[in-house]
């Protein structure tokens, strides 16, 4: 298998894992609190085997989350790198919002590098994508690829209704419509849960992915699934995770 097509395969992969995390436009209907947190998943694309980690930790002004996917196995053996990202986030009026947005992809070749900065006050995003100078308008409520899934958490833990956001990724906006489906049992390599099932379908409705979030650990997403035309591409299971705290979001 050729280098460039493993890279493909892992970029679908990852951006299957987190973008469709997306957090819908939701207002909370009271002060809700997040967990910092760290998480393993095991993730299968087929016959490829890989890595997701997961982090949410405490910034200056905020939170600091930080995300990693890495192949395992025997593609590692012959293509090696991780595609890292990481967002700063701050709490205003009861959501969550990005600052800034960093990603590394050692698997590409050449290394393939992104930045965003979100100017609240300027109402612009500006930063870097491709090499290509990026620059938009803010949108109400909007996140970034990652920062999304924590703001689908803060949505849950706030008992807000979840019915769609706009994400910035690959350099525009794009926006997403959800569907949430309570009392959904999954098993894991760290055991049962009784989960807040997130459903996502494209627009051609030929792909659609889901993801669980389970009340007991503080809405941590246990299991993540992509399908294509009907059938399970992916899933990545939680296989080991530590819930620090929960305190309420910091703000500036």
């Amino acid at each position: 298998m050729a280098n460039r097509e493993i890279h493909g395969i892992w970029t679908v992969l990852l951006s299957g894992l987190l973008i469709w995390m997306s957090s819908p436009a939701a207002v909370a209907t009271e002060r809700a609190s997040l967990p910092t947190f760290s998480a393993v998943y095991q993730v299968r694309y087929g016959l490829l085997r890989g890595e997701m980690m997961l982090e949410l930790g405490h910034s200056d002004s905020g939170y600091l989350y930080r995300t990693s996917l890495r192949p395992t196995g025997l593609v590692a053996w012959f293509r090696r790198g991780a595609i890292t990202e990481r967002t700063t986030l701050i709490e205003a009026a009861g959501s969550i919002r990005p600052i800034d947005y960093v990603s590394r992809d050692t698997i590409a070749n050449p290394e393939r590098n992104t930045s965003y900065r979100f100017d609240h006050a300027g109402g612009r995003v500006t930063g870097e994508y491709k090499s290509q100078a990026i620059e938009a308008p803010i949108r109400a409520y909007g996140q970034n690829r990652i920062s999304v899934q924590i703001a689908i958490m803060l949505a849950l833990q706030s008992d807000a209704e979840i019915t769609q956001y706009s994400v910035f990724d690959r350099g525009r906006w794009k926006d997403y419509r959800f569907e949430v489906i309570r009392e959904q049992f999954v098993k894991t390599k760290s055991g049962e849960f009784n989960t807040v099932e997130v459903r996502y379908s494209s627009s051609d409705k030929d792909r659609s992915w889901s993801i669980h979030f389970a009340p007991e650990l503080s809405n941590l997403p246990v299991m993540l699934e992509y399908h294509e035309d009907g059938k399970l591409k992916s899933r990545a299971q939680l296989s080991g995770y530590t819930i620090e705290e929960s305190v309420g979001p910091r703000s500036n």
